[in-house]
């Protein structure tokens, strides 16, 4: 009921704007059935986590997802562990299956979202997937055992400063111990980049304009020096 009493508030807001939504949510409604999942729905309600600012599932339109794709492609960085942190429904872990990474894995703290990012793990279609291993994890990326260095990492405005501030110190601190490692973060909806800039301040960086902007790092252990 509340994604449908969204939708009439848009429609009655903007019909315009609401017509190219439609056209948009059409679109993704078919990549997701093209790849075998469900996932164009949002989640409203934000979880509770130890700092209070989760932010809800959003997932990114496919084309933010497809640019990614290409420009992961183009780094040459090894593509053997893929961490999507606030994976919500599970939707970049189905896409970027096709890559063929050798291990994905999604952290989400809200155990109903996990579930349903599970199921659709479960459905992506064999055609698609080449990924050797994908596994989803129901925990908090702060207090969560996994080591983060050499993979590629996602985050989509999962929360707010504090926590972004906290992961920034634990990515680094990993980073620190393993030098000869390093990592690729890809941020959509970046709102609280200046977290990730202030913690590396050495890193490289690039950013994707338009609405749904999204920011590249490289990270390793020497762009975290002031």
């Amino acid at each position: 009921m509340a994604y449908l009493a969204y939708i009439l508030r848009k429609i009655t807001q903007n019909p315009g704007r609401a017509a190219l939504s439609a056209v948009k949510y059409v679109t993704e409604f078919r990549l997701d059935r093209q790849i075998g999942i469900s996932t164009f729905r949002r989640d409203f309600v934000p979880p509770t986590s130890a700092s209070g600012d989760s932010r809800p599932c959003q997932p990114a339109p496919y084309r933010v997802l497809i640019d990614i794709a290409a420009h992961m492609q183009a780094t040459g960085f090894p593509l053997r562990s893929f961490v999507d942190v606030g994976c919500g429904a599970g939707r970049p872990l189905a896409y970027f299956s096709s890559l063929g990474f050798d291990r994905m894995v999604g952290i989400e703290i809200n155990p109903d979202v996990a579930e349903g990012a599970r199921q659709n793990i479960g459905q992506i279609k064999r055609t698609w997937n080449r990924a050797g291993r994908i596994d989803i994890l129901t925990a908090d990326i702060l207090t969560a055992e996994i080591d983060l260095t050499g993979s590629i990492i996602y985050l989509a405005n999962p929360f707010g400063r504090t926590t972004m501030q906290a992961f920034a110190a634990k990515l680094k601190a990993q980073l620190q111990a393993r030098p000869d490692r390093g990592v690729l973060l890809y941020y959509v909806l970046p709102l609280q980049v200046e977290a990730l800039v202030e913690a590396f301040p050495r890193a490289e960086r690039q950013i994707a304009g338009g609405l749904e902007a999204w920011q590249f790092f490289r990270l390793d252990a020497a762009s975290g020096n002031p």
